[in-house]
């Protein structure tokens, strides 16, 4: 069995535990697999921990307490060696959707008493035995748009569950051949290329030659998702590019490829400028703003078909002085207050 497989054999023995572990017991499960320097990046409000006690205090136990019994509906699997540091670490990437029952207050948010699905998506490096690092990337805003929420504003694209990908083959459990995963990071990085060199503009030349007409681009709340070049171009480029200045980009921590799936996440992976109005929160200024993002793609020859995109916008709100959790709470609270 090659060092991939094992790599893989680990971390879906980690999810198994944990899953199926109680907020109390969260802590051994983490102890058990990750190793004792054990680094976890996530998303805002909960940023950057250390050691399995600190991760499991901080997001897993108030995660479980909150949603209580949790299925993981994974709708991708890969594992692949990296890229950006010459193969020399391994790392395994899950994507899909927690599903909970949310009946408990979570990071000052108040419970809808009904089933919710937290999206995410989780890259774990494998080394000696045990995952040594993590970074775990959820949409919160999904989770404060099931509840309606009078703060999340009105999407360029469609927002939606999202799906997993079109041919239903994105669980890649068993091996796969190296030159399909390189021939996914070959293209992938074509496109970031191209995209990095336009300073963050794409036009309809740029897509017809690193997408397929029947493009899907599944993006984070608050953007929503886009349907071939038109729509992508509608309902996401235009009004991103229209609302935010690029001035940098930051680098990725991990580019991965296995078969037809691939993709990377930077924590930054950008740093822009609001021009005004972006997702129709933020004002001009010369306040700049980092991004943590994710891409995961998948390829269809030799173009992208597929692109699920995670973007920390509490994250970067927030740095623009914009704090949707606390105005979540400030409308919610005097409900909460009659109820009380």
């Amino acid at each position: 069995m090659s060092h991939l497989q094992d790599a893989k054999l680990l971390v879906r023995k980690f999810y198994a535990e944990l899953d199926a572990a109680t907020s109390e017991a969260s802590a051994d499960v983490l102890k058990k697999h990750v190793a004792e320097a054990y680094r976890w990046r996530g998303s805002f409000p909960f940023n950057e921990l250390y050691g399995a006690e600190s991760v499991a205090s901080s997001f897993w136990a108030p995660l479980k307490d909150a949603f209580g019994r949790t299925q993981r509906r994974e709708d991708i699997f890969f594992a692949s060696h990296n890229r950006l540091d010459g193969g020399e670490t391994t790392w395994v990437c899950s994507m899909g959707h927690i599903l909970g029952h949310f009946h408990k207050p979570w990071i000052d948010i108040q419970p809808h008493h009904k089933m919710a699905f937290l999206r995410y998506c989780d890259f774990n490096r494998v080394e000696h035995g045990k995952i040594q690092e993590s970074a775990l990337h959820i949409d919160v805003m999904s989770i404060l748009l099931q509840l309606g929420s009078r703060v999340i504003p009105e999407a360029t694209g469609v927002v939606t569950m999202t799906p997993g990908p079109q041919p239903h083959d994105g669980l890649l459990f068993d091996e796969h051949p190296a030159s399909e995963g390189e021939k996914t990071l070959d293209v992938i990085e074509r496109m970031i290329g191209r995209l990095i060199g336009s300073g963050v503009k794409t036009t309809m030349a740029d897509l017809a030659a690193d997408w397929t007409e029947d493009m899907l681009w599944w993006g984070p709340t608050g953007i929503g998702a886009s349907y071939t070049y038109q729509g992508y171009l509608k309902g996401h480029t235009t009004p991103f590019e229209d609302g935010l200045e690029f001035i940098r980009h930051n680098g990725h921590i991990v580019r991965l490829g296995e078969g037809s799936y691939g993709g990377f996440f930077g924590y930054p992976s950008m740093t822009m400028r609001s021009k005004g109005g972006y997702m129709g929160l933020t004002s001009s200024g010369d306040t700049t703003a980092d991004m943590r993002i994710v891409d995961l793609y998948r390829r269809d020859g030799d173009k992208l078909a597929e692109n699920w995109i995670f973007i920390d916008h509490l994250w970067f709100l927030k740095q623009l002085g914009v704090d949707l959790i606390e105005r979540h709470r400030a409308l919610t609270a005097p409900v909460q207050e009659f109820l009380r």
